[in-house]
């Protein structure tokens, strides 16, 4: 059994490169994968490490390719999920990814420490 399926949804966490970059994430559906790739389509996020509270939205639906040997942390979500109405909800303590009632993801461990 393979451990992605196309319409599985992803949340992405892309590795920092340098100490003041923002933390990049990017929620999609899978819509095609093999052993090297993933080909999602879903929303970017963009956290600014010197915002310290406030609901982030996403941008424009897009496609991304993501190569599985990049090192990005790969999260799978439920099944169920409208990838369209995800928000981020932050505060200087602590970070969530929202989806109405149908999914709370405490993503706390990603937040910028100063």
């Amino acid at each position: 059994m393979p451990a992605l399926r196309n319409g599985d949804r992803l949340l992405v966490i892309e590795p920092r490169l340098y100490k003041d970059d923002n933390t990049r994430m990017f929620v999609g559906v899978v819509e095609d994968y093999d052993q090297f790739s993933i080909r999602l389509r879903g929303y970017p996020f963009h956290l600014n490490p010197y915002e310290i509270s406030g609901s982030e939205r996403h941008g424009e639906e897009r496609v991304r390719l993501l190569s599985l040997s990049a090192g990005y942390i790969i999260y799978l979500l439920p099944d169920d999920l409208d990838v369209s109405k995800l928000m981020l909800r932050r505060s200087p303590k602590s970070l969530m990814l929202t989806e109405g009632d149908n999914l709370s993801l405490d993503l706390s461990e990603w937040l910028t420490r100063t």
